[in-house]
């Protein structure tokens, strides 16, 4: 009996990703199940290496199509860019010397010395 782990790890994958059989990814879907199959029949040591490659692109489409998609930016008015944007401040923050530096030290230490 032949065995059937490239068919399921594609079902595995489709149901993971909540994809419809019937959707926008139905022929992704019937493409994958259909590479699956020959690659379970050929086994993968002797499928030939454009079946891997066929059966591995399909994989990887499904993946991305099971991926979530990202939020759509805002959509800014007319002559309103990032720049003009009032989100976060205009200047970059002050820098102040928290600590002294080394050699700062070394100068003051040298000062006391002398001194």
């Amino acid at each position: 009996m032949a065995s059937r782990a490239c068919l399921v790890a594609v079902n595995r994958t489709i149901r993971a990703g909540g994809l419809a059989e019937d959707g926008v990814h139905a022929a992704l879907i019937d493409m994958a199940r259909n590479l699956a199959r020959r690659m379970d029949k050929a086994g993968p040591e002797e499928a030939p290496l454009n079946l891997l490659r066929l059966y591995d692109s399909a994989v990887t489409k499904l993946e991305r199509a099971a991926a979530p998609r990202p939020a759509p930016k805002p959509v800014r008015a007319a002559g309103e860019t990032e720049a003009t944007d009032p989100v976060g401040p205009t200047s970059p923050p002050k820098l102040e010397i928290v600590e002294e530096s080394p050699l700062d030290r070394i100068r003051r230490d040298k000062a006391r010395a002398a001194g």
